[in-house]
């Protein structure tokens, strides 16, 4: 599946995996710990904090990773992951137990891997082609779910009376990380990210506003007042370089669609969990010979999460043989559909030879769509931001969080046929707005393509190879898709051949 890839792009899908293992292992078991130490209303209270450290970070991550490099950011950030986790497993061994200073080395091991995923992000992009990326995507998106199934299972039978051997493995880990980052990971971060001012701040900002005076100002602005220059210092040209990837209306729709889609994702262990164990008849699932099963709708609800999770690590790999006769809207439409439909039925049905099929085609449907929504991700981002666009892109995961709360509230005082009905409208939403993104990056093909007029050409800055990047005529503040210049990437317009398919 990944013959011929740079070879930073397999490292990080590897340490990709053990970072997300240690996710599942020590997240839900931080929150049983601080639960039994301060009770569930206080460790809510810190999982709150820890979550808007994450939130902070993600973006201060994807700042540093385009104004200092990808690299040095991961480097600097995964041996701090390694100093955090041998403290965190010190005050949790026979020697020493602190709850104060577990939560302490807790709020900072999240806060530094936090800081890592926009830079891992926007590595993978760095070296990849737009032919490459769905291949890539879909065993990243496998590998993230085996993390998923394994991580959950270890945390589950380890808990009890393992917790230090559990954080003692986690930094051991950790170790290995940060070791593998400084000895074979190299600098991928496009020369234009840092040529003209110190920052990504004024060529994000002047393709944002879609003017060669836009782009032009914007690097001016960011000379003047750069990090780099003392002036200022850094808080200034990254909230502008954040307000100017919010600006960018390409990337605004990308980002609405897949908040909407995820929306709908994070349901089952929401809503839908919470209605099957209130509503969900207990009754027989099968009954065969001597072998019979009778489920409640809390088994109901264990049983089709580990179907979909068994469909997705069972069929990702195949995705981008099994769809790749279907073009990216067919994929990414028809995924956005299915995917819906099958939530749709989750949230009214009670029988579960229903429940279970809808379970299958809601996963099938996954399967079918994230890997292009990740590809297209990768075509929309402007090179000399990446890091910064996908640190946006990470927060969608906390506002999908959120949205998944406030619908087990809405679901108290409306019936499950219109929680279905609010699943269909951002299904719908979401399909919409994609494809309308997908059109956007077609036009901007299309313009890359056309001859050009002297008077035509816009000069900007130089690409890694001495050449100049081109940058199409831009029209009311949308952004043309273009190739971006860097040793990895394609330098036609980024148009791709019909493969993929994934999710998150």
């Amino acid at each position: 599946m990944l013959k011929g890839i740079h070879p930073n792009i397999k490292l990080r899908i590897g340490i990709g995996f053990v970072q997300r293992l240690l996710d599942m292992m020590l997240i839900p078991l931080m929150i049983i710990h601080f639960s039994g130490l301060y009770g569930p209303a206080t460790a809510g209270l810190m999982t709150v904090v820890a979550a808007g450290v994450a939130i902070a970070c993600t973006f201060l991550g994807g700042y540093l990773s385009d104004v200092r490099g990808r690299r040095r950011t991961m480097l600097v950030s995964e041996v701090g992951c390694f100093v955090a986790a041998v403290c965190l497993a010190l005050a949790n061994s026979p020697w020493w137990e602190s709850g104060i200073a577990t939560y302490i080395f807790y709020l900072v091991n999240t806060a530094l891997i936090s800081v890592v995923r926009p830079a891992s992000d926007a590595m993978i992009i760095d070296v990849s082609t737009p032919e490459t990326r769905p291949r890539i995507y879909a065993v990243n998106y496998w590998a993230t779910n085996v993390a998923f199934v394994v991580g959950s299972l270890l945390a589950g039978f380890l808990y009890g009376g393992h917790f230090f051997l559990i954080l003692a493995a986690a930094a051991v880990l950790s170790g290995g990380v940060a070791v593998v980052t400084w000895r074979w990971i190299s600098e991928t971060r496009p020369a234009t990210a840092g040529t003209t001012a110190e920052t990504a701040t004024g060529a994000a900002a002047g393709t944002a506003a879609g003017t060669a005076a836009g782009a032009a100002g914007g690097n001016a602005a960011g000379t003047a007042g750069g990090p780099g220059t003392g002036r200022t210092g850094w808080l200034l040209p990254l909230l502008r370089g954040y307000a100017a990837v919010l600006r960018d209306r390409v990337f605004a729709r990308f980002f609405l669609s897949i908040l909407l889609f995820t929306c709908i994702q994070v349901q089952l262990a929401n809503y839908i969990g919470v209605r099957l164990s209130q509503e969900f008849p207990p009754q027989r699932l099968f009954d065969v010979g001597p072998w019979a099963l009778d489920v409640d709708g809390v088994n109901m609800f264990g049983i089709l999460r580990a179907i979909s999770t068994f469909v997705v690590v069972c069929l990702a790999l195949s995705a981008t043989t099994i769809f790749r006769r279907l073009t990216d809207g067919q994929r990414i439409g028809g995924g956005t559909i299915v995917v819906t439909a099958g939530y749709m039925v989750l949230a009214v049905s009670n029988d579960p030879g229903v429940l279970i099929t809808a379970t299958v085609v809601f996963a099938l449907g996954e399967i079918m769509t994230s890997p292009t929504r990740q590809a297209l991700l990768a075509d929309v981002v402007h090179p000399d931001a990446r890091s910064m666009y996908m640190a946006v892109y990470q927060l969608q995961f906390r506002l999908a969080a959120v949205a998944g709360s406030l619908c087990v509230t809405l679901g108290t005082f409306v019936p499950p046929a219109a929680m279905s009905v609010l699943y269909g409208v951002f299904g719908a939403a979401s399909c919409l707005l994609i494809l309308s993104v997908l059109r956007a990056r077609a036009a901007g093909a299309r313009a890359e393509a056309a001859p050009r007029t002297e008077d035509d050409q816009v000069e900007t800055a130089p690409d890694e190879t001495g050449g100049r990047a081109d940058a199409a005529p831009q029209a009311d503040g949308d952004r043309t898709a273009t190739a971006p210049h860097t040793a990895g990437d394609a330098g036609g317009p980024h148009t791709r051949h019909a493969t993929s398919g994934s999710r998150r």
